[in-house]
């Protein structure tokens, strides 16, 4: 039902938002995190692929546990900032619902104007 217009539109904004999230993390993961093996850097040095209207990003597993305010044992880190959940949930999760908020009935209203002027 969906054009294949507007699934390029749709793909192309879900890779640049993919961009944006990695490089913001990337630059956080310089800041902060620059003292570990240098696997977190190199996972977000590549690039999110984009196939289907789906996105994947490759992080390595322990990033989610970098988000924790807390060590293991409950001591609370002496480094903390966030590089996980709040990047992918505003970058990814919120831009892209408020782009297709936006771009669907658009979709739609040239789908139907399209059916009209057939009949």
């Amino acid at each position: 039902m969906l054009s294949d217009e507007f699934k390029h539109e749709v793909n192309s904004y879900m890779e640049r938002q993919s961009d944006k999230l990695l490089a913001h993390q990337a630059s956080i993961a310089r800041d902060t995190y620059s003292t570990r093996t240098g696997s977190l850097a190199r996972a977000l040095a590549s690039k999110g692929e984009v196939r289907d209207m789906k996105v994947s990003v490759p992080y390595p597993k322990h990033i989610r546990f970098l988000d924790m305010k807390k060590t293991r044992t409950g001591k609370k880190k002496r480094r903390y900032e966030p590089i996980y959940n709040k990047y992918v949930y505003g970058y990814l999760k919120s831009d892209i619902y408020r782009m297709m908020i936006a771009a669907i009935p658009k979709q739609m209203i040239k789908i139907i104007e399209m059916d009209i002027k057939t009949l």
